[in-house]
């Protein structure tokens, strides 16, 4: 087991304090409020037009708007509805539960055929961060080092916030990852056991 700077193990560090999760659950409330799927996918949208294909929005942009169409209405209530969920269950559920969920979509990227990249999962994280902390007061950077976090910051401040967002996204990211490759692995076997 390796140790950072702090003496806790890298994994341990992962985890939400009590006052991570109270200051996500606290961040999620307003943020849901301003139907923050669509703020997130159109966030993806614009830094990186490919999530576009990714979340299967196909519109003539010269004649339609990317925005208003049916199918990125879909998938930003898909992303907030997880979200939610996800969100919802911190601190009255296992953890587990939250990750079992976001394995099970990473299954469901895998025959869908999304399969993204280390940068688009990086973005992915970033815009959600950025815009569900949008009004917590920080600087809208969320650039920060989570390897010397927790004990330099006040638990009042908003910088509490970004650090529990970011460790609950990279952790649900890390099993949606883990269910994608999964998947791919099994079908892999499948593949090679049928000849």
């Amino acid at each position: 087991m390796k140790l950072n700077c702090f003496g806790r193990s890298s994994e341990r560090s992962m985890e939400l304090s009590s006052d991570e999760m109270q200051a996500v659950r606290d961040s999620w409330k307003r943020a849901k409020e301003r139907e923050i799927g669509k703020h997130i996918l159109q966030a993806l949208i614009e830094r990186k037009p490919q999530f576009k294909d990714y979340f299967g929005i196909h519109v003539d942009e010269k004649k339609d708007d990317v925005f208003s169409c049916r199918e990125f209405q879909l998938q930003s209530h898909r992303i907030q509805n997880f979200l939610d969920t996800a969100v919802s269950s911190l601190g009255f559920c296992p953890i587990g539960n939250i990750h079992q969920m976001a394995y099970r979509i990473g299954q469901i990227h895998f025959y869908r055929g999304v399969n993204f990249g280390a940068d688009n999962w990086l973005t992915f994280k970033k815009v959600t961060v950025e815009s569900v902390t949008n009004d917590c007061g920080s600087s809208g950077s969320s650039v920060i080092d989570l390897k010397s976090v927790p004990s330099i910051f006040p638990s009042n401040s908003s910088t509490v916030v970004i650090i529990g967002w970011e460790k609950f996204m990279s952790s649900v990211i890390r099993e949606m990852k883990r269910g994608f490759l999964d998947e791919a692995r099994r079908n892999c076997h499948d593949e090679e056991t049928r000849f």
